[in-house]
């Protein structure tokens, strides 16, 4: 466990408390929490809640929990110096916790004064400690989807590859937080296609978001089965380049929106396109934090997870990438894989479909 960036989280809270001259922080939140130790929070992954609560002061910080929890959160999860109050598995934390205006939290509720937009914003910039770790589970999950894929065969069932990336994934320590796979009778039915019984065929789209430690990454590769005309993939690519010109330090998330809107018609796809799925936004400790949309005035910020996702006529494109550190400057792609063929748009590296 890196404490260097646990510490350079918290120092962003504790200045929050002084900006808004409150006594204390609760943090509640999955993605808030995870973010705040650098670790997991969770237990069963599909709620929002939280197995401890978290309560930041000027100078303390300090987990409460129940009984079941404390031991593994100790061992395993909590930076040294959290202090840890520990309650019996049978009651409620709420009580527990501190309430009233002096004190902030990451979600409404018990007359806290509400600051969830401003924690949303302060993680969104990764600490260094936390962008190293982010490049290496972009690497891993988009290797671990391509080792999976290159397995694949026309007669899997859409579940029977689930299962063979699942096992790709948690053989790199990486946990299944989302997966979409889509063969040939569904990919043009579905945009968020949960795998199904269905045999493939000639063409799998395969998506994921794969996380350790709580930084989640997003990727979509596409698998061929008989040489067919990719010339939809190669114009989503096309957009999705449209899209990467945009994305800018400093500029507005409505940008890069704005360049989807007008490019799906620009390289022959319907012009209501951009509205049949969400186009992407940021991401990091959560799969995305929200949606960019036409009327996101929030500002693209250094050291920024975003993940793009273009879609249309059965084609995908999604990877994720992080902003650089300068106002005006790009971005870098984390979740290139050097072993999946990939075709060059715009000068960028990008990945290519898999003809087997």
């Amino acid at each position: 466990m890196n404490e260097s960036g646990y510490l350079e989280r918290i120092a962003k809270v504790q200045n929050l408390i002084a900006e808004k001259q409150l006594q204390g922080i609760v943090l509640r939140r999955n993605p808030n929490l995870a973010w705040i130790i650098g670790g997991r929070v969770h237990v069963p992954s599909t709620l929002d809640l939280a197995c401890f609560d978290l309560i930041i002061t000027a100078d303390e910080v300090t987990a409460v929990t129940n009984t079941i929890e404390a031991p593994r959160l100790v061992a395993e999860e909590l930076p040294s110096n959290v202090s840890v109050k520990i309650i019996n598995w049978w009651e409620g934390r709420d009580k527990f916790l501190p309430s009233g205006e002096n004190f902030g939290c990451d979600q409404p509720g018990a007359n806290r004064f509400d600051l969830s937009r401003e924690i949303e914003i302060l993680r969104q910039s990764l600490v260094s400690e936390d962008i190293e770790r982010f490049r290496s589970v972009c690497s891993d999950s988009s290797i671990a989807l391509g080792e999976a894929l290159k397995n694949s065969h026309s007669n899997d069932r859409e579940i029977d590859l689930a299962g063979k990336i699942s096992k790709a994934l948690w053989e790199k320590n990486l946990e299944l937080v989302f997966i979409g796979v889509a063969g040939q009778t569904r990919v043009q039915k579905h945009r968020h296609p949960l795998p199904t019984d269905s045999v493939v065929g000639n063409r799998i789209v395969a998506s994921i978001c794969a996380r350790r430690k709580g930084l989640i990454s997003s990727v979509t590769r596409i698998v061929s089965f008989n040489d067919d005309d990719i010339s939809g993939y190669e114009n989503i690519l096309k957009v999705e380049s449209e899209i990467f010109e945009k994305t800018k330090v400093g500029a507005k998330f409505s940008e890069p929106i704005e360049a989807a809107v007008h490019a799906y018609e620009k390289f022959q796809f319907d012009k209501d396109e951009w509205m049949k799925h969400h186009q992407g936004g940021p991401t990091g400790y959560a799969p995305r934090d929200w949606a960019a949309n036409r009327e996101s005035d929030q500002l693209i910020l250094p050291y920024q997870p975003i993940a793009w996702n273009p879609t249309g006529n059965g084609w995908k494109v999604e990877d994720t990438i992080m902003t650089k550190g300068e106002i005006n400057s790009g971005f870098e792609i984390l979740t290139l894989d050097p072993n999946w063929p990939s075709v060059e748009v715009n000068g960028r590296p990008r990945p290519g479909v898999l003809k087997i």
